[in-house]
């Protein structure tokens, strides 16, 4: 159960419908459901050209802090998913920001 109040650390995938790809991040909230669909470049140029209807996002897991959430995006976002040609991510996991 979700408690309020509560600092929650997750990995997430947003996937456009239309076109299968496909962004995979970290986000830290207060509140799970914040409407957070994620910021990265070619996600927001997506949603720009397909509209965020046409994009969901799926928790995949939840993580204890922030470290160990960064862990795991570095562990899952790695080169080899940044060769995938669905992936709409741009660098190796981890740190989070723009680019």
């Amino acid at each position: 159960m979700l408690k309020e109040n509560q600092q929650y650390h997750y990995i997430y995938r947003t996937t456009c419908l239309v076109t299968n790809r496909y962004y995979i991040g970290m986000h830290s909230t207060n509140k799970v459901d914040d409407n957070y669909i994620g910021s990265g470049k070619r996600l927001r140029y997506s949603i720009r050209k397909y509209g965020l209807e046409n994009h969901v996002k799926e928790i995949l897991e939840f993580l204890a802090d922030r470290e160990t959430l960064k862990n795991r995006e570095r562990q899952l976002v790695d080169t080899d998913l940044l060769n995938d040609p669905l992936c709409m991510n741009l660098k190796v996991g981890g740190e989070g920001g723009f680019c």
